[in-house]
């Protein structure tokens, strides 16, 4: 793959991304549009659009006060931010029959974090089929959940089902509810929280494990990926329970792995967090959680949870004694360890400044600044209160986190791989004293 076509790659994911953001900002502002609390500000419009394109979730306005038509386009900037505008444009496409030329397909490639050229095609129908498979099963699920419940006309929990399967899949954590899923049964939960699962995986696990057979064995990248979550989840259930399960109103185990499961991504409620004194270690786990992310390929943002991986392997194998980063007998190439070093450093150096500016225009605590910048750096959606009532400087500073967030880890990677140079020169080795 030549530099020219890793730097088109990178302008088309940015801009494709920008325009959407841009579109929907006018179409918010459409008279059509309308919310309850009066006209939608500029400044809110572009939020809410940021918000809805790097499937966030952070809102400065409720979704619950826009009309019918307004949350509509709100529903389908979250799609299309999650499929990603190339991936959706290509996939239809390919699904019309027509073959895409050598040049679109090779920037496909590219931002498929090199999946094999000639699987490029085949990769694309499983996004689109996957999407709306499981889109639809939620669908089916969330109504009855919602009939359940018996607080809802039949047309409303379609209605409600249809937004909150898209949203969840999507790990965008936009709802209809002002409250978000506090209160809800622990049916409408455990469905959410599957959608949450699922779309935040990533195509390639998704493709991969569709397309397994007995003799095949599972790529490091996806048995990285399932194990990662795994841990991620079970860790966060634990603690979440220890540290929120005394007081006058314990947190219960399907909370905890509630909580642990939408803050790497989503950011639906199933606790009051904006009312509810939190313990500060879950404050911290939640922040972790939530710079974290979603897996690559996945419809969630961050630093994405084999970058993580990847550094607590060469920590893990640095205490070992070992020379080289090992897993399942690989050795793990050194330029992936480096680049997984660098995306987390930058992460939180954004993070840092991030959060010191916010302090500063919103004058609010570090703790609170901190939270809603990985909120919106992870394409999360939590808060504690402060995007509600962000000043101006606030805003942006919470679209930029929202935009870097969701374009950056993948932008980063490729921008990296066409600084790679190869040399056969080798150089005098030299020790640096560490401590």
């Amino acid at each position: 793959m030549t530099l020219g076509f890793i730097k088109q790659s990178q302008l088309y994911f940015i801009f494709s991304f920008l325009g959407a953001i841009i579109i929907g900002t006018f179409l918010l502002k459409l008279p059509w549009v309308t919310h309850s609390s009066g006209p939608l500000e500029w400044l809110d419009a572009l939020f809410i659009s940021t918000s809805a394109v790097c499937v966030t979730g952070l809102v400065t306005v409720t979704t619950s006060g826009f009309n019918l038509f307004g949350q509509l386009i709100i529903l389908t900037l979250i799609q299309i931010g999650a499929l990603g505008i190339m991936t959706l444009t290509a996939s239809i496409i390919v699904l019309m029959g027509r073959k895409m030329n050598y040049s679109n397909t090779m920037i496909l490639s590219n931002l498929s974090d090199s999946f094999p050229l000639k699987s490029v095609d085949s990769l694309l129908r499983t996004i689109l089929t996957y999407s709306i498979v499981i889109e639809f099963a939620g669908f089916v699920l969330l109504t009855y959940g919602f009939l359940l419940d018996g607080k809802y006309e039949f047309g409303e929990a379609v209605y409600y089902a249809f937004f909150h399967s898209i949203s969840a899949f999507c790990n965008a954590g936009f709802s209809t509810f002002d409250t978000s899923l506090i209160g809800m049964s622990p049916f409408i939960k455990l469905v959410v929280s599957t959608l949450i699962i699922l779309g935040g995986l990533g195509v390639y696990v998704i493709y991969e494990l569709s397309h397994m057979s007995h003799k095949h064995l599972l790529r490091i990248h996806t048995r990285l990926v399932l194990i990662s979550s795994l841990i991620l989840i079970v860790f966060g259930t634990v603690f979440f329970k220890v540290l929120e399960g005394g007081g006058a109103s314990p947190l219960s185990w399907l909370d905890a792995y509630f909580q642990s499961v939408t803050a790497r991504t989503a950011g639906f409620n199933s606790i009051p967090m904006s009312e509810l004194a939190l313990h500060p270690g879950s404050i911290l786990i939640l922040i972790a959680f939530m710079l974290i992310g979603a897996s690559p390929g996945g419809t969630g943002g961050g630093m994405k949870t084999t970058t993580a991986a990847l550094v607590f392997l060469s920590i893990y194998n640095t205490f070992k004694g070992n020379q080289k980063v090992l897993l399942f007998g690989r050795e793990i190439n050194q330029n992936n360890v480096l680049k997984a070093f660098t995306i987390m450093f930058t992460f939180i150096a954004i993070s840092i400044v991030a959060a010191t500016w916010l302090t500063a225009t919103d004058n609010a605590s570090l703790e609170s600044a901190f939270f809603e910048v990985a909120s919106a750096l992870g394409t999360v959606g939590l808060s504690l209160g402060i995007s509600g009532n962000a000043t101006d400087p606030g805003k942006m500073i919470l679209i930029i986190c929202m935009f870097v967030g969701r374009i950056g880890p993948f932008t980063m990677f490729l921008f990296l791989l066409g600084r790679e140079k190869s040399s056969h020169l080798e150089h005098p080795e030299e020790r640096v004293i560490l401590g």
